[in-house]
C-alpha cells in the first residue's frame, strides 16, 4: 500500500516539475509581450499627449499588464525622487528587476533610461523603436523556445515520473 502511495506521489511530483518548467517558458513569453505593449503605449503617449515623465510612468503602471505594470510603477517611484537619483539610474534598477526577461532583452531596454525625457521627441521615438524591435525578436525566440522546449519539459517530467515509479515497484 505504501509503495503505491509513494509511486503516485513520485509520479505526480515529477509531472508537476515538468509542467512547472513549461509554464515558466510561457511566463517569460508573456513578460516580453507585456513589455512590448508597454513600450507601444509609452510611444503613443509621448507623441499624442506629450505628458511629463512622472505622469506618464504612473499612467503606464495603471494601464499595462504584469510585469510591465510593476516596471513602470518602479519608474514612477524613481521619478518622484529625481532630485536625488537621476531617471536613468531608476530605469536601470527597474530593468534589472525584470527577472523574467533574458539578458538580451534587458540590454535592449537599458539605453532608454538615458534617452527618455532628455532628448527631443525624434530621438526618443527612435530609441523606443529600437528597443521594441529588439523585444519583438526576443518574443519570437521565446515563442519558439516555449513551443520546442515546453513539450520536452512536459514529456521529461511525465516520463521521468513513470520511470521512477517502475524503478520503485
Amino acid at each position: 500500500m505504501w509503495k503505491l502511495v509513494g509511486a503516485v506521489l513520485v509520479a505526480a511530483g515529477s509531472g508537476w516539475l515538468g509542467l512547472s518548467a513549461a509554464s515558466g517558458l510561457t511566463r517569460r513569453l508573456r513578460a516580453v509581450q507585456a513589455m512590448i505593449s508597454g513600450l507601444e503605449l509609452l510611444e503613443r503617449e509621448l507623441w499624442e499627449r506629450g505628458a511629463a515623465l512622472p505622469e506618464l510612468m504612473a499612467a503606464l503602471s495603471r494601464r499595462c499588464t504584469q510585469p510591465a505594470a510593476d516596471f513602470f510603477q518602479q519608474c514612477a517611484k524613481g521619478c518622484a525622487r529625481l532630485d536625488q537619483v537621476p531617471f536613468g539610474e531608476s530605469w536601470r534598477q527597474a530593468v534589472n528587476g525584470l527577472e523574467l526577461l533574458s539578458p538580451e532583452a534587458r540590454a535592449a531596454l537599458l539605453p532608454l533610461g538615458e534617452v527618455l525625457g532628455r532628448y527631443e521627441a525624434d530621438s526618443q521615438r527612435q530609441a523606443l523603436e529600437h528597443a521594441r524591435q529588439a523585444l519583438e525578436r526576443e518574443e519570437l525566440r521565446a515563442e519558439e523556445e516555449r513551443r520546442r522546449l515546453g513539450r520536452v519539459y512536459q514529456a521529461l517530467g511525465l516520463s521521468g515520473g513513470a520511470f521512477l515509479v517502475i524503478l520503485l515497484l
